[in-house]
């Protein structure tokens, strides 16, 4: 029972933190997020909040005192929001948020059944975690037992800021914080459907089944950047439709989190903004879409040099500098990875469900106008992380001191689930075609 009640705590803190600062009003007209539902502004309050607890991780600051001030102020902030508007509770009495709930609480109960961790959740990932339990910051990282020193940490950062400003301070309930990140960007996706609340429910559950890993769960980083990617394609897609610039900034902040995550976010990060520059000539403000294109790939390397100068740089990750071999290599190459990923994508269906998505409206020419340029970028980002994930796996097999086929099984599902996240918008599309022509 006390750990249930200790559970509850962690999930009204994650709360108060995402109803600040941005306040949730969906009736003001001139409301600069009057595009976004309750789940969007839950989420981009607490990627703030995220992006700031990552700036205070290079300073000695106790993480308990700047949580518990935090939430202070949003209890007396949204204890004023409550005054002031009447119906400032009635953005939580819907089916939705409900459903948001029982699901947190549904999830959690699961893991905290068997809160162990997995092998990388163990020997790279929980001594960071560890570290910011302990107060410690950025520049105590280097020489942690169990650590590669070029992995990022902000994962481990919120995930050891949690596990200290817990109740009963249990490590796993650090780990929430992941659940509720993970749910808040499958509900945010899920309210581009149109008006019906039993098709959101229905095809978020269905998206939910087929996406939810418990083992993810247990200490790995990917599901962050499923979410982080999921939020970022909604904001991308509604900033083509409605040229509204606070959502292009809502990307640029979403994608300079994604280094800080995993190793080869800044890959990641680089391929999205090299197929942002694709798109370019369809914009007549190009000077703000390069803008931010810029600026992100001056913070990769502002990134890489504070850990080439405080920590390690490693940009290969077990590969080297060979890249030419014999025909008969490339071949069984080929043969090995095309194994590899298939299992893969029946492993994540989600990816399963995408496809067919997007072989379907491509097959019937069914996305709209608005859509069209969105699709034009989503097949660039198809096709340039394909041959993204064909480079680094090609790099592993030909200088990999590890067997190849280890890479494979245990690393290539993981990728393709984080990249999965900007292509559930496409399952979104469909669904929102066939519920339109059944209408009809």
């Amino acid at each position: 029972m006390i750990e249930l009640f200790s559970v509850s705590i962690s999930f009204l803190f994650l709360f108060l933190l995402s109803l600040f600062p941005f306040r949730i009003n969906f009736f003001e007209q001139k409301h600069i997020f009057r595009s976004f539902g309750i789940f969007d502004i839950l989420l981009l309050n607490l990627i703030i909040h995220i992006s700031l607890i990552l700036l205070i991780s290079f300073i000695n600051i106790d993480y308990s005192k700047y949580f518990i001030s935090i939430i202070i102020i949003s209890i007396f902030y949204n204890f004023y929001n409550f005054l002031k508007i009447k119906r400032f509770l009635k953005y939580f009495q819907n089916k939705n948020f409900v459903f948001f709930i029982i699901l947190n609480f549904f999830i959690a109960i699961y893991l905290i059944s068997n809160p162990i961790l997995a092998w990388d959740g163990l020997e790279n990932w929980f001594f960071k975690a560890q570290n910011f339990f302990y107060n410690y910051n950025f520049f105590d990282l280097s020489g942690l037992i169990g650590n590669n020193n070029y992995y990022p940490h902000l994962g481990t950062l919120v995930w050891g800021f949690f596990w200290k400003n817990s109740f009963l301070q249990y490590e796993y309930l650090g780990r929430l914080i992941y659940i509720y990140i993970y749910l808040l960007s499958l509900f945010s996706i899920c309210e581009l459907i149109s008006n019906q609340n039993k098709i959101k429910i229905i095809l978020l559950s269905l998206i939910l089944i087929i996406s939810f890993d418990e083992f993810l769960f247990r200490g790995y980083q990917e599901v962050l950047l499923f979410s982080l990617f999921i939020f970022i394609s909604k904001n991308y897609y509604i900033y083509l439709s409605n040229k509204n610039f606070i959502n292009l900034l809502i990307c640029f902040i979403c994608l300079n989190l994604i280094p800080w995550i995993k190793h080869e976010g800044f890959l990641f990060v680089l391929i999205y903004t090299i197929s942002l520059l694709f798109m370019i000539k369809f914009f007549k403000n190009k000077l703000e879409l390069f803008s931010i294109i810029i600026l992100t790939w001056i913070l990769l390397a502002i990134k890489n040099y504070i850990f080439y100068k405080f920590l390690d740089l490693n940009f290969t990750h077990g590969g080297g500098g060979k890249i030419f071999t014999d025909y008969k290599t490339i071949l069984e190459f080929i043969f090995i990875f095309s194994k590899g990923l298939l299992i893969a994508i029946f492993k994540y269906k989600i990816w399963i469900l995408i496809l067919f998505s997007i072989y379907y409206l491509l097959k019937n020419e069914l996305y709209k106008n608005e859509q069209k340029l969105y699709f034009k970028f989503l097949k660039i980002n198809l096709v340039l992380y394909f041959m993204l994930l064909l480079g680094i796996y090609y790099n592993l097999y030909l200088n990999g001191n590890i067997d190849f086929n280890w890479w494979i099984d245990n690393s290539l599902d993981r990728l393709i689930y984080s990249l999965s996240g900007i292509f559930v918008i496409n399952i979104i599309f469909f669904v929102n075609y066939i519920k339109n022509y059944n209408l009809k």
